[in-house]
């Protein structure tokens, strides 16, 4: 039995209004180069990926297919779709236009992906059926209240949980038809994979795969893209 395929969904239609920019932060230029350059140079290098689907905000679909799609330099790039009003939505829309068993949802704000973290994410998911990268809480959690301070979390068992995501694309389209009509939001696809009963594994993460998604996280990111040996935007593709 030969390699998996796997599609890599990028959900990327979001206003960024959090980072309080002129343009959605993942056009923002990161060194030199768009945020979003950033995200697709790092999984386009993960050998894993077979293809990338880039979901955009409606108006931009034109625009980023020229760019990314119909350019030679984004060989694994296959479409640019338009998302929907939440990012379950757009990675909903994503998996359906994909034609694989396997999908790997990623986060268009998480430029630093490494492809040893993608490659250990896409195997744990392959012996569990789906997984997640995370990393182990250290500092003190607590709940909140109001102006005040709630309950604590019991930080050995808290995890925080990044992407990389992988999982059948059959298991998520199942489940968010059969959820999607309960009103809640879904932060990331492995909190609607548990509710409709699939158990998600994790694998180690890594600090340097944040999500940018406030200025101090963005002048963070700015140092770590002048310093960082790992990817130098879409020019190593």
């Amino acid at each position: 039995m030969g390699r998996p395929t796997i599609t890599a969904v990028i959900p990327a239609a979001g206003s960024g209004s959090r980072m309080g920019a002129a343009v959605p932060k993942q056009f923002m230029e990161l060194n030199g180069h768009p945020l979003l350059d950033w995200t697709l140079a790092a999984i386009s290098q993960a050998d894993e990926i077979t293809s990338i689907i880039l979901v955009t905000p409606p108006d931009d679909v034109a625009r980023l297919t020229g760019k990314y799609v119909e350019n030679a330099r984004w060989p694994k790039i296959t479409r640019a779709i338009a998302g929907g009003t939440t990012r379950a939505t757009s990675v909903y829309n994503g998996v359906r236009a994909a034609e694989t068993e396997w999908i790997l949802a990623h986060d268009a704000a998480r430029p630093f992906v490494s492809p040893a973290l993608v490659r250990r994410t896409v195997e744990a998911a392959l012996r569990h059926g789906a997984a997640t990268a995370a990393i182990a809480a250290h500092d003190t959690l607590k709940t909140r209240d109001g102006d005040f301070l709630g309950e604590s979390i019991n930080r050995a068992t808290a995890l925080i949980i990044q992407t990389p995501q992988v999982f059948r694309s059959a298991d998520l389209i199942a489940a968010h038809e059969r959820l999607r009509h309960e009103g809640k939001e879904w932060t990331d696809e492995t909190s609607l994979l548990q509710h409709a009963g699939i158990k998600v594994a994790w694998v180690p993460g890594e600090a340097a795969n944040m999500k940018i998604t406030t200025p101090d996280d963005f002048r963070m990111a700015q140092v770590m893209a002048e310093r960082s040996p790992f990817v130098k935007g879409p020019a190593r593709i």
